[in-house]
């Protein structure tokens, strides 16, 4: 996968405004003219070897977002906030969100092993799982320059809006991972408003329960919202703009 098969696929990776779509399909594309079936219109892989990109396209995804939180300029954070911020930008359900916002899913559907893809249910573990090998993969044989400016084009809204006062999503993960070794969930509860400019509406949820609710101009500030809400019902103490902190963790 070298050579000038690689220029339509470089092109859409260097692109300002990256085309998840069509990024896909073309990847899909030059991956199985040079290594599967040229015929098949999905990623002609194995689960074994989609699942070793998916464990490198992991690091690489943590590496890239982990350099653009570190070289901000405009808001310097500490070792504990990017790793807060880190954990709610790359988490299988913040990647599934990014995928079911920005592409049609029997698009992305193209990047999961037919063994899987035959289940026809993909949860977030699947969503985010293939999205890593994706990015392994790309890493592999486009190199890290073009792959990190795809990155940080696709994820710009939640780099750049991370922040200790907004972290909600991060904390609260950490606060459940600790006691309980699981994570809360996200769902869509409504949206609303014109198709250019909608407006969503997110729940966050533990064992069913939910915890509060958010909504926002994305996903991602509905979520944050949510999270916001869910904090602060569990005491959980979130940095203000002024640096303040106030509440004591409680209990679900």
């Amino acid at each position: 996968m070298t050579g000038h098969s690689c220029l339509p696929l470089i092109e859409l990776l260097r692109s300002p405004r990256p085309d998840l779509g069509r990024t896909i399909t073309t990847f899909v594309s030059c991956f199985n003219t040079a290594y599967g079936d040229p015929a098949k219109d999905h990623w002609d892989i194995s689960i074994a070897e989609w699942e070793r990109y998916e464990f490198l396209g992991d690091r690489v995804l943590s590496l890239i977002v982990a350099q653009a939180l570190f070289t901000r300029k405009h808001a310097a954070l500490t070792e504990g906030e990017m790793t807060r911020a880190i954990s709610g930008i790359v988490s299988n359900h913040a990647l599934d969100a990014i995928v079911r916002h920005l592409v049609d899913f029997e698009v992305f559907s193209r990047l999961i092993p037919p063994a899987i893809a035959g289940q026809n249910t993909y949860g977030e573990r699947i969503t985010g799982g293939a999205f890593e090998a994706f990015i392994g993969a790309l890493y592999c044989e486009i190199g890290l320059d073009e792959v990190a400016f795809f990155i940080n084009s696709l994820l710009r809204e939640p780099i750049e809006q991370a922040s200790p006062e907004e972290n909600a999503i991060g904390m609260l993960q950490e606060y459940f991972q600790k006691r309980f070794r699981a994570v809360p969930i996200y769902r869509e509860t409504k949206r609303e408003g014109p198709d250019h400019r909608p407006i969503f509406t997110f729940e966050v949820l533990f064992n069913n329960q939910v915890l509060g609710a958010g909504s926002g101009e994305s996903i991602q500030k509905a979520e944050r919202e949510a999270a916001r809400a869910a904090c602060r019902k569990l005491g959980i103490s979130l940095p203000d703009p002024a640096g303040t902190q106030s509440g004591a963790p409680g209990t679900p």
